[in-house]
């Protein structure tokens, strides 16, 4: 009897993390018949499951409408999983102070395993829309943010995030492919800086500059949008980011990732569609 009971249990739960996420993964706000078409769940198992989170918050209706959204909470939960990063908070003074000098925003991410996740965002005077949104993850090889963390990383790492990628089946580009990108990103190591050209500014690029430990690992990256490059104040940008650097060397263990001790690839996510191409 115990048994079922906590079986029972078990799957209510399982349905309201399920409709949870069609709700987040949702492209516009759904209704409980939409949902339920999605899960194969009866309308009523989906209605409770609704009903449980907009009373934690988790959801809410869009517009007064029998559609949902996601609520607060998990807003919340995502500026307390930022807050965990030391660096979130401590980088702002230099991330400022580059959206001055260039006028474009300027974004700090850092490495999770292999993914980077945009910590922190300044807007720039002469940006009018920048569609990335804080908390968003990309695997290391698709991005300017990611590669430049994956551009200082040593040939090790590089090849057990390829056995990463290979094993589980996270957008493996090919042996042939990778070889290309490693060989690309290895160029880029020696001037401290990766490049990336931008279509609408023929000549400019838009840099993104990696954030080293003591140990020289790249543990995160500003990415200037651009276009910045070329540009003779470079060294300037990279003073800044170079201040950042010593910041972090002077308490190595206050900036050390909240989840170092966790082995890369048992660090699991979901990447939104748009996000895991190159």
């Amino acid at each position: 009897m115990k048994t079922r009971k906590r079986a029972a249990i078990n799957s209510s739960a399982q349905h309201v993390f399920d409709v949870l996420r069609t709700v987040s993964d949702a492209a516009e706000p759904p209704g409980v018949s939409d949902i339920g078409r999605r899960l194969g769940l009866t309308g009523s198992t989906v209605f409770r499951a609704l009903t449980t989170l907009e009373a934690s918050g988790y959801v809410s209706r869009f517009r007064n409408l029998p559609q949902f959204e996601l609520g607060t909470m998990p807003y919340l939960l995502n500026r307390a999983l930022l807050n965990r990063f030391e660096i979130n908070l401590a980088s702002r003074p230099f991330l400022h102070e580059l959206a001055r000098e260039t006028g474009e925003t300027v974004s700090l991410n850092v490495r999770l395993g292999w993914y980077s996740l945009r910590l922190s965002g300044v807007y720039g005077s002469r940006d009018i829309y920048h569609r990335d949104r804080l908390g968003e993850l990309g695997f290391l090889h698709h991005g300017l943010p990611g590669r430049a963390i994956l551009a200082f990383l040593a040939d090790t790492e590089l090849a057990s995030m390829a056995d990463f990628l290979a094993e589980t089946g996270h957008e493996w580009p090919g042996e042939a492919a990778w070889a290309e990108l490693r060989a690309i990103l290895r160029g880029t190591a020696e001037t401290g800086f990766l490049a990336e050209k931008l279509p609408m500014s023929p000549g400019f690029c838009a840099i993104g500059m990696p954030v080293r430990d003591e140990a020289g690992t790249a543990i995160a990256s500003i990415t200037i949008n651009g276009p910045v490059f070329p540009s003779g104040n470079i060294n300037t940008l990279l003073a800044v980011r170079d201040r950042l650097e010593a910041m972090i060397l002077a308490d190595p263990q206050r900036f050390a990732s909240p989840f170092a001790h966790l082995p890369p690839e048992r660090i699991l996510l979901k990447v939104p569609r748009s996000k895991a191409a190159p």
